[in-house]
């Protein structure tokens, strides 16, 4: 599998929403209008990284069969 060959994609699958998920937590609990709203950006960043980490690389290795 790509995420197998990347050590990249491992570390950012992994290591981002460790650190991310728990500082939007924080954030959310924390209250008030600007904190809020913060973590939603935050977890919205989260989870495009996420995502990208898994579909960029499984393009590059279809582009790389036809």
């Amino acid at each position: 599998m790509v995420i197998e060959r990347n050590r990249w994609v491992r570390r950012l699958l992994v290591g981002q929403p460790l650190v991310g998920w728990p500082v939007s937590f924080v954030l959310w609990s924390g209250g008030g209008g600007f904190g809020l709203a913060l973590a939603v950006v935050l977890l919205w960043v989260s989870t495009a990284v996420c995502v990208a980490g898994i579909v960029v690389p499984m393009r590059g290795q279809e582009a790389r069969r036809c």
